[in-house]
């Protein structure tokens, strides 16, 4: 009696490009999924006084022929960079570096 196992695959290259695409799009999917919730994230921990800088941001992602190519979250309000310099006593300095390292989307430099 033999322990041998034999599998056959036809069309290896096509199968090898279609778990490529495959995994392409999970990555794509959880990338995007990311920018989200960061996004949201940051919106709840905005400091509010008029709720202009909470409503301010937005996320803004690309795609190509391949999918998902790029992303980027932003907060086009002038007054952004101060509350984030510690201006409000309703967040800690830095709160939106802080907010993206604990969601993973920046990390650390060493």
């Amino acid at each position: 009696m033999s322990n041998t196992v034999n599998i056959d695959v036809v069309n290896f290259q096509k199968e090898m490009k279609r778990v490529e695409e495959e995994i392409k799009q999970l990555a794509n999917m959880e990338i995007d999924k990311r920018i989200d919730y960061s996004v949201e994230t940051l919106r709840t921990v905005t400091p509010v006084d008029t709720g202009e800088a909470r409503a301010g941001w937005k996320s803004r992602k690309i795609y190509d022929n391949y999918g998902f190519a790029g992303g980027s979250i932003l907060n086009p309000v002038e007054h952004i960079v101060y509350l984030n310099n510690g201006s409000s006593r309703q967040a800690p300095k830095y709160f939106i570096e802080q907010v993206l390292y604990k969601i993973g989307v920046l990390t650390p430099e060493y």
